[in-house]
């Protein structure tokens, strides 16, 4: 009975174990996306990212792979500056994005060329291409984002032969800025060659013209804290609640041949009948193409009554806007995922109170889809499939927002459209009731008064579960041992 009792006492500290070992794994980053406004670093990584230091010299540069996502950081001065490698082929474009991830709080100071340049180099030095990023006119820290590319095209003089390029990640930090580190997030993506090669001049005429946007009821859908848990939408209008230094980010599936319209509206402030100032640059929106290098940014100041950003007109997705002149025009170059990215200036908490604003976003995607580019092999993520339209149906993504009224999904999928149906993309649908637009009947809702989810709680809650069941399992496996000898 005493060697019972010894396997007894070992088998509980085995099952104690497993259970401890249990909360371990579900407390590991990535087990939830829930995040609190105001912690210095709600941005939500790619799970499956690596991390990686990045190294002053390209002597000592890490390789990083095609279609893999890493982590890093980076200083200021000596550590101001992150090397990287990768090997690229000579037959598909490549796009090298990083994310800047700075830390937030009203206690972090940035002015406004705070920011990276991304640049991409062969191994003779000869520059391929790069790209800067900063906080621009609202001087205050917020996840920015980069991409320098490589293109492959008929006639071209560099940067065109497959072997060793270098990624260089450089920050500027003004002397009066806070000189904390960065977090970093790189992404390499390729988009793969055409069968056959096509003209290299862009379209000499587009539709230009502004379309009405979509009205009617609009539908919750919480954003995101990144590019890794965006919102999907899709056509239709769309509202969210957020506060003063937050960046919500959204998802919006575009195929060759549309044509994508955006408006951000900041809604009024109660008592906005005493105004109480205007705080400029208050909304702060930004799109990103597929390979996340910027398209263009619209701000509006806000002075208590309601305040919209407008994006102008953006050519149709097609391979040859690459071509173009204007940067924001030639980003229309690929089929996928357009990011946005919604800002509130830390400012408005001054002016207006540290409180949830609400934000309308208006979504329009004209036209049909178009025939896609004859490519060596299949594009990945430079495409639209069935599955991206069902999750922009489904409004999979988005964060849970501490002290935030509007959550209602999470990183997981939570849906935001109604079960009213939609009118057409490119219309009005005034006489409807429902936000969102679409041929097809939206799938059912999860109710928009939902309350916001404590995910700390909900942590400790299954974590709980799995605790209790890993015991009451060990237990039963020791009694049925213990039985056994002992009938032997």
């Amino acid at each position: 009975m005493r060697r019972l009792v010894e396997e007894w006492r070992g088998r509980t500290v085995s099952a104690a174990a497993v259970g401890a070992g249990l909360c371990a794994v579900l407390a590991l980053p990535g087990a939830t996306v829930a995040v609190a406004a105001g912690e210095t670093d709600p941005y939500v990584y790619a799970e499956d990212a690596r991390k990686v230091p990045g190294a002053q010299n390209s002597t000592d540069a890490p390789r990083i792979r095609t279609g893999e996502t890493y982590r890093s950081s980076i200083g200021t001065g000596t550590d101001g500056a992150a090397y990287y490698r990768v090997e690229l082929d000579g037959a598909a474009s490549a796009y090298v994005s990083v994310v800047a991830v700075p830390p937030l709080g009203p206690e972090v100071k940035a002015t406004y060329s705070d920011g990276i340049t991304v640049r991409l180099q062969d191994r003779n030095g000869n520059r391929c291409d790069s790209e800067r990023a900063t906080f621009r006119s609202g001087a205050y820290p917020r996840p920015v984002a980069a991409a320098a590319q490589r293109l492959v095209r008929p006639g071209g003089l560099r940067c065109q032969a497959a072997g060793t390029y270098y990624v260089v990640v450089e920050r500027k930090a003004d002397a009066a800025s806070t000189q904390e580190a960065w977090g970093l997030e790189l992404k390499v993506a390729t988009e793969p060659g055409l069968v056959s090669a096509t003209r290299t001049e862009g379209p000499k005429a587009w539709p230009s013209a502004t379309v009405q946007p979509p009205t009617g009821k609009a539908v919750r859908r919480t954003g995101g804290t990144g590019f890794n848990d965006a919102v999907a939408l899709r056509g239709g209008v769309w509202k969210d609640g957020i506060r003063p230094g937050d960046s919500h980010f959204y998802r919006v599936p575009v195929d060759w041949g549309q044509q994508l319209f955006l408006d951000a509206e900041l809604g009024s402030s109660a008592g906005d009948g005493s105004r109480r100032g205007i705080v400029t640059g208050a909304l702060d929106m930004e799109l990103y193409n597929p390979a996340r290098a910027a398209v263009v940014a619209k701000e509006a100041s806000y002075a208590g009554s309601p305040a919209s950003a407008t994006f102008d007109p953006l050519p149709p997705v097609a391979y040859e806007n690459r071509y173009l002149m204007r940067d924001d025009q030639a980003a229309m170059r690929m089929a996928g995922w357009y990011y946005l990215k919604v800002t509130l200036n830390p400012a408005m908490a001054g002016k207006f109170g540290d409180k949830e604003s609400g934000l309308t976003l208006r979504v329009t995607v004209d036209g049909e889809e178009g025939q896609q580019p004859d490519y060596v092999r299949d594009p990945g993520e430079f495409q639209v499939t069935a599955k991206d339209r069902e999750a922009a149906e489904q409004g999979e993504g988005g964060a849970v927002w501490k002290g935030s009224g509007t959550g209602h999904g999470d990183a997981g999928g939570g849906s935001g459209a109604d079960s009213s149906g939609g009118a057409s993309d490119g219309g009005d649908n005034s006489g409807s009731e429902e936000g969102a637009s679409g041929s097809s009947p939206s799938p059912a809702s999860a109710a928009s008064s939902t309350p916001p989810v404590d995910g700390r709680m909900v942590l400790l809650g299954v974590a709980g579960i799995g605790t209790g069941t890993a015991l009451v399992l060990w237990l039963g496996v020791w009694k049925v041992v213990a039985v056994r000898r002992v009938r032997g």
